[in-house]
């Protein structure tokens, strides 16, 4: 039997499986943006600007030009929750994360990504969880969150993941994801990314208003989906913004059903916050 090329099924496809009889016969909507009006995030006031510069087919350095280039008094907008730090990490610390993250190996998931889960296994349709092999997250998980609590003024302390998952994007594969939401009945209000290797761009859409905002995220940075940006946002990382590799770590918390006196907190979240704070030792450099 031929091994799998890629691990795409149903609408979801990449580079490997994109000329396939499958992916002929599905139907896009390649202009569901046309209309909307650009932004660009500000990382340094914390707003969406408005930019002429940009249309919904951008390229990631048409972005990169546009974010770096604001002169203050374009038309903006704040979203509530949204959150970038550029140099979160450093070199070195990179360096680090990456020698133990690639010696773990990758699985293959969709639309051209692999990927690495910590986290239990969700049935999202029937709201069931199964933590068979969920085992703990990774050692290098306390260097992110003793940083994040650096940030506390910034309400990013007091973390604790239910899942971290490893995405690795491919320029050569097309890798993509798609535009979504989050599960909001599992997964809670702060949504993680921490941007390894080479920088990229998040898209987000307001269809409601009819926004479309590009945010840069530099190489090393990480970003904050909360409160408006989570919940009235959708968002998703484009293909044709993917330069060579690139590392997505990212990582959810718990809803507030599975949190202390939530209504799931005995049937699965106890169990799921005391796995969540066991550390799998891996092998590689330390710090």
């Amino acid at each position: 039997m031929a091994l799998s090329t890629c691990g795409c099924k149903g609408i979801r496809f990449c580079a490997s499986c994109e000329h396939t009889e499958r992916v002929q016969k599905l139907k896009f909507d390649n202009k569901e943006h046309d209309g909307f009006t650009c932004f660009v995030w500000d990382g340094k006031r914390n707003v969406a600007v408005a930019t002429s510069q940009l249309h919904p087919d951008s390229s990631i350095e048409e972005i990169e030009k546009a974010s770096t280039s604001l002169i203050g008094d374009e038309e903006c907008f704040e979203i509530d929750g949204l959150l970038l730090i550029p140099d979160f990490i450093d070199e070195k610390e990179e360096e680090y994360l990456m020698d133990r993250i690639d010696r773990v190996e990758w699985a293959l998931s969709q639309s051209g990504r692999r990927k690495q889960d910590y986290g239990p296994q969700v049935n999202f349709k029937h709201k069931k969880v199964k933590t068979t092999k969920f085992v703990g997250m990774p050692d290098y998980a306390d260097l992110l969150l003793d940083k994040m609590r650096n940030y506390d003024e910034k309400r990013l302390g007091e973390y604790i993941p239910f899942e971290m998952c490893n995405l690795e994007y491919e320029e050569s594969r097309k890798s993509a994801i798609e535009m979504h939401q989050d599960d909001m009945w599992i997964w809670g209000n702060r949504l993680i990314s921490i941007n390894l290797i080479n920088g990229s761009v998040m898209t987000m859409s307001n269809e409601k208003e009819r926004k479309l905002l590009f945010v840069w995220m530099p190489h090393r940075s990480l970003l904050c989906m909360a409160e408006c940006s989570r919940y009235s946002w959708k968002h998703g990382v484009l293909s044709h913004h993917i330069k060579g590799r690139r590392i997505a770590l990212t990582m959810r918390e718990a809803a507030l059903a599975f949190q202390p006196g939530g209504e799931l907190y005995e049937k699965y979240g106890k169990n799921l916050i005391d796995i969540s704070r066991i550390r799998v030792p891996l092998e590689g450099k330390s710090m």
